[in-house]
């Protein structure tokens, strides 16, 4: 019986995963979020998220210091340290839980502190950094 449990289970976070993908998809697409994706706008937007999604940043600047040596991460230090300002700007929006975000900015900051793919992890790609970071930024705060 209970690996009939742990199968379904197994399975329902398949299909989640598979959905929230489908949905990610779709509020990169589009500059308003659909009332049918507002389960995934409550995870994106959600305290709890903000703040794991701002720690994980302020570690990424943690990780970028100098006198920090040198771990098992491909962080590209040099970027990161050189953008380590923008960081914590984003981080201190994420933490600042009475200003409203919009999903499609969390996962455009998802995708360049998260992503194996991002200017972080890619050493020589300060500039595109730069510019994901600002654009993050830009889209992530509703009032500009």
């Amino acid at each position: 019986m209970e690996l009939l449990t742990t199968v379904r289970r197994f399975r329902e976070h398949r299909e989640l995963v598979a959905a929230r993908r489908a949905a990610d998809r779709e509020l990169l697409r589009t500059r308003l979020a659909s009332p049918r994706l507002a389960w995934r706008t409550n995870e994106l937007c959600s305290a709890e998220h903000r703040h794991e999604l701002a720690d994980s940043i302020v570690e990424i600047v943690r990780a970028s210091w100098a006198r920090q040596l040198p771990g098992a991460s491909p962080l590209d230090r040099t970027a990161a340290r050189g953008e380590a300002p923008l960081l914590l700007e984003i981080a201190a929006l994420l933490s600042d839980y009475h200003r409203r975000v919009t999903p499609r900015g969390v996962l455009l900051v998802e995708r360049v502190v998260g992503s194996d793919e991002s200017p972080l992890f890619n050493h020589g790609a300060g500039n595109r950094l730069h510019l994901q970071l600002t654009e993050a930024l830009q889209v992530l705060d509703p009032r500009t």
